[in-house]
């Protein structure tokens, strides 16, 4: 029952001519009806020698035949017919469902281009054609190899070589990408994506399509740079246009790290009018305003060529913040900020020791460490700042750390 046998071997044999014979079949030029009739007589004369072999008698063989002749026919036939229809109808709705897609493709506002495996344009719309300034009809490009056209109009790119290069490596590596950035020099900026297409598990092409985002990139742009100016604005006195308390607090942080890490010195100055609510009660807030700005406008000149952070603390109050400077250095620039606002002479006449305005200066110089807080240096320039005009206001005073602002100048 099991095991090779003759019988089983000519029956393999006869099962492979007849495939090898109706492959050839297939491709004679003939009318489908008239080649799957030719199958099927090649089958059965296939049959014949087969049987005539296995009983050694072809009588019998031949009358074998001619009883499955008429059932092997019209059998033959209906299994045409039906698969006729079958194609038929399949064929039909692929056509509508292609050029569902072909009108879909044409008429879209994006660009699209579909490769087939080998790299020949299969689609292409006019769009694609317009965004990368292809002449004619997009149909005269299909079966061309896509590289062709990128070739040629590349230069359009901004940086062409990385252009290509990157279809290349996307094409190898057959990974979707979505929303690549693609900008071309006349300033156009197109979003590319890109999908590998299979049916099934069979890889069969690549699909291409360019979106114009230019103007969204241009919106994006004007508003990082509303939000940048509103930041830098955020940051700023309104009044004075000074630096405010905010960026003071946040560059007293990045000079901090940096002098922590350089070993460096930190000054900072903290100084603020005197009897400067008497001087709004007797001219006015508006006066009063002017005044600061005055006072601001002389602290800005003094420091306008040291690396210093200039800004308005709160009311009447100013902080400067001073990176590598030591305390010399630092009362120096107190000293020359003071003889300015003195010598200018704005009037004060509700000041009851200098009838013009002056002003008092606080100064604390460190070399920053882990076990200091940043904010300890505007506290113990407060201190000094305190201590400046508990001894006479128009002077400076230095904060030490064994006695509280004990050095007045």
């Amino acid at each position: 029952m099991f095991g090779i046998t003759a019988s089983g071997i000519i029956g393999a044999a006869t099962i492979i001519v007849m495939a090898l014979l109706s492959g050839w079949t297939v491709r004679l030029p003939y009318r489908p009806f008239i080649r799957f009739q030719l199958m099927n007589s090649i089958s059965l004369l296939c049959v014949f020698f087969s049987l005539s072999f296995l009983f050694k008698d072809i009588k019998h063989a031949a009358t074998i035949i001619i009883y499955l002749l008429p059932a092997s026919f019209i059998g033959g036939c209906l299994v045409y017919l039906v698969g006729r229809y079958i194609y038929r109808v399949t064929t039909s709705q692929h056509k509508k469902l292609s050029k569902m897609f072909s009108v879909m493709v044409q008429n879209a506002k994006t660009g699209t281009m579909i490769e087939t495996p080998e790299r020949e344009v299969a689609v292409i719309n006019q769009t694609f054609c317009d965004m990368f300034d292809i002449p004619g009809p997009p149909n005269q490009y299909v079966g061309l190899k896509s590289n062709q056209l990128f070739l040629s109009h590349a230069p359009m790119l901004k940086d062409p070589a990385r252009f290509l290069k990157t279809v290349e490596s996307t094409v190898y590596s057959k990974e979707s990408i979505v929303d690549e950035e693609i900008t071309f020099i006349n300033g156009k900026i197109y979003a590319r994506d890109y999908i590998p297409i299979y049916e099934g598990h069979v890889y069969i092409g690549h699909y291409w399509e360019y979106r114009d985002i230019t103007e969204k990139k241009k919106a994006e742009c004007d508003l990082r740079k509303a939000n940048k100016k509103l930041e830098m604005l955020s940051m700023k006195d309104g009044l004075t246009g000074l630096n405010n308390r905010r960026s003071l607090d946040k560059q007293l942080e990045i000079e901090w790290e940096y002098a922590q890490k350089e070993k460096e010195p930190l000054s900072f100055l903290l100084f603020d009018i005197d009897y400067f609510k008497a001087y709004n009660d007797t001219y006015g807030h508006i006066q009063g305003d002017e005044c600061l700005k005055e006072v601001a406008n002389i602290a800005k000149s003094v420091v306008f060529d040291e690396p210093a952070f200039v800004a308005r603390y709160g009311g009447e109050e100013f902080g400067i913040l001073l990176p590598r400077a030591n305390q010399y250095e630092a009362i120096k620039m107190a000293e020359a900020i003071r003889q300015q606002v003195e010598q200018r002479g704005i009037i004060h006449q509700a000041s009851d020791l200098f009838k013009c305005v002056t002003i008092s200066v606080g100064i604390m110089t460190v070399v920053p460490s882990e076990n200091i807080p940043p904010i300890s240096i505007v506290h113990q320039a407060d201190q000094a700042l305190y201590e400046a005009k508990r001894t006479g206001r128009n002077r400076i005073s230095v904060y030490s750390h064994h006695k509280e602002a004990d050095s007045n100048v």
